[in-house]
């Protein structure tokens, strides 16, 4: 011990001591001593009363008071994180409110319904998820499902505070779309393969497409389930379909159903629910033959007596 370092140092630092003091004795400077040692003593005595005081004071409280600060404090934490919470939710709403109204002035006979995603099937492998709008919002089964940036899907079930979507990626969705550029239309639907690479297809194309890559495709509003002119997603190839003779055009989506948060559900367009079988059939084709509908007999019965008049 004797030998090493740190007994060597110490040794020194005592030495150092003695002398100052020693010489601080025959010169009379031992004042100057004490306020060295002052200087150096003097910030631990204040934080050491510091804490003596707040000690003390702590401990002449009594505990019920200490309960009822700690309960007051907790009081204001929650009153706190309400309000963070009501922030959230008016920030979100009034994002909603300005996109209904751009989607509003964009397309006057829409009637529309925003809802959020508050739950996605794990069991889903195309990413299905829940709405916090149902039948008491004005939603019912196949009703489209969009945002601001294009179609997500459809409602596939629906009860009275909420609705469960099937996306665009699902087999299930057969979406009515054309290119529009040169207006050729198919069908919008997906498999799992597409999904995977986060791709739909536009299917039930001819051979002799002219639908090419970069074209933008939107629906074309047959079937009356979807309004037509909405925005589905860019053409990255165009090829044969497996195991058939049509071509299709491989879509990447406007948008991902995976990250969307906040949707519009449209409750209402024009043209909704008409089919295109309601249509009036063009004539010398094999159904002209058959026997009108009752509405067609009484219509021509109608036109004829108006001739007459």
């Amino acid at each position: 011990m004797f030998h090493s370092k740190g007994f060597k140092a110490l040794l020194g630092i005592v030495f150092i001591v003695l002398g100052i003091m020693i010489y601080s004795a025959g010169t009379g400077g031992s004042s100057v001593f004490s306020s060295l040692l002052g200087h150096i003593f003097t910030p631990m005595q204040k934080v050491s009363t510091v804490i003596s005081n707040n000690a003390a004071a702590s401990v002449g409280r009594s505990a019920g008071d200490i309960e009822s600060e700690n309960q007051n404090l907790k009081n204001e934490v929650d009153t706190l994180r309400a309000k963070l919470i009501d922030y959230y939710q008016v920030k979100q709403e009034n994002e909603q409110y300005r996109t209904f109204l751009e989607l509003k002035n964009e397309n006057k006979d829409f009637t529309f319904v925003s809802g959020s995603v508050v739950g996605r099937d794990p069991n889903d492998v195309f990413g299905s998820f829940t709405v916090d709008k149902g039948t008491l919002a004005g939603v019912t089964a196949g009703s489209p499902v969009i945002t601001q940036s294009g179609v997500v899907g459809w409602v596939s079930s629906v009860s009275s505070t909420f609705c469960q979507v099937t996306t665009i990626f699902s087999p299930d969705t057969n979406m009515a779309a054309l290119d529009r550029l040169n207006r050729e239309s198919g069908v919008v639907s997906s498999n799992i393969k597409l999904y995977e690479q986060g791709y739909a297809k536009l299917g039930y194309l001819s051979s002799e497409t002219k639908v090419k890559k970069d074209d933008i495709i939107v629906t074309s509003g047959l079937g009356g389930i979807y309004p037509k002119n909405l925005p589905v997603g860019t053409v990255i190839s165009v090829g044969p379909e497996d195991y058939s003779v049509s071509y299709m055009a491989v879509i990447k989506p406007f948008v991902d159903p995976k990250t969307v948060r906040d949707v519009f559900i449209i409750t209402g367009f024009l043209g909704k629910g008409e089919a295109l079988n309601s249509l009036p059939e063009p004539s010398g084709s094999p159904s002209s033959s058959k026997a009108p509908s009752s509405s067609s007999s009484s219509s021509s019965k109608t036109s004829g007596s108006e001739a007459s008049k």
